[in-house]
């Protein structure tokens, strides 16, 4: 009789114990929403935007990293007038310092047209006596052959020689000049003698053209990506994600166009945008490129692309 009781109460400890264990594991495995937290704390470039635009209807966070000497990231979490959250990433390059240049970027670094991921270009593309430390997504492509839609130049070397009508272009020039080409808001054409581009990436719309904002009719709104400098030779790069409900729903055309106004920009435009969004920046120590955004794929990996700008120093 007592072997009886000895056994049942052992059975029931185990009992109890296997429940309990069942019921932490459980416990563990329930997300816990990302708790909101308040940030006091107001980086430059946010407060620039929240007194010179409508664009941040609730500021959420933001913080500002240095990539390097020069080079500066500026994450801002907000929500739309219409209550609705957004993410965007601010590239600030000063392109006055020493050995920093832009330098196109092509999949595999290969002549031929191709698609590859941002990261795994900036890989194939450093070459010794260089660092490539941050890169963003560069002009639209044909999806199936990778061909960029507008001019493309690497190192004096031409690509795509073609400017179909209403396209832009970004010119790195031989003496580190920065400017952009193409006709202008008002249908002129800028004079920037070809002869003397080093690196050329292609771009669409005019947000900022000469400090005036342009007029847009696209009001789509979506993950964007534009380029665009000051007259003190300062670049801004804007990544937007969009199209995730819950995380980031993208910004319009517009938007964007007041961001870089409210930057001081002097020039800027509109690059390929949607799921080819992507900023990098190099991880020193363990010398790969990680992504810093969330394209708007499944699983947020990146997208396979024709082209990209990459911010390169000299060593």
């Amino acid at each position: 009789m007592n072997k009886v009781l000895n056994l049942i109460l052992v059975l029931a400890m185990v009992s109890v114990l296997y429940g309990c264990k069942k019921d932490k594991k459980l416990a563990s495995e329930i997300e816990v929403p990302e708790e909101e937290v308040v940030d006091n704390t107001i980086e430059p470039l946010t407060k620039k935007i929240m007194d010179n635009t409508t664009v941040i209807g609730t500021f959420v966070s933001d913080g500002t990293t240095n990539v390097m000497a020069g080079i500066k990231q500026t994450q801002i979490r907000f929500k739309r007038k219409d209550k609705l959250p957004v993410k965007i990433f601010i590239l600030e390059a000063d392109m006055n310092t020493p050995k920093l240049e832009l330098l196109g970027l092509a999949p595999y670094n290969d002549y031929i047209p191709g698609l590859q991921r941002l990261s795994e270009m900036c890989r194939d593309n450093e070459v010794a006596g260089s660092s490539i430390v941050a890169a963003i997504n560069g002009d639209t492509y044909n999806t199936t052959t990778g061909l960029p839609t507008s001019f493309f130049y690497i190192n004096n070397r031409v690509y795509v020689s073609t400017l179909p009508a209403g396209r832009t272009y970004i010119a790195a020039l031989n003496d580190g000049t920065i400017a952009i080409g193409g006709k202008d808001t008002k249908g002129v054409d800028r004079p920037i003698n070809l002869a003397l581009i080093k690196n050329a990436v292609g771009g669409s719309q005019w947000l900022v053209d000469n400090g005036v904002k342009a007029t847009l009719t696209d009001v789509t709104i979506s993950a964007r990506t534009a380029f665009g400098y000051t007259a003190g030779k300062v670049v801004y790069a804007v990544i937007v994600d969009g199209s995730q409900a819950e995380y980031s729903n993208g910004l319009s055309l517009a938007d964007v166009r007041d961001i870089m106004a409210a930057l001081g920009i002097k020039d800027a435009i509109n690059l390929d945008g949607a799921s080819s969004s992507t900023l990098v920046v190099k991880d020193q120590a363990r010398g790969a490129w990680v992504v810093q955004n969330k394209p708007p794929l499944a699983k947020n990996v990146e997208r396979m692309i024709g082209n990209g700008l990459g911010f390169v120093v000299k060593n």
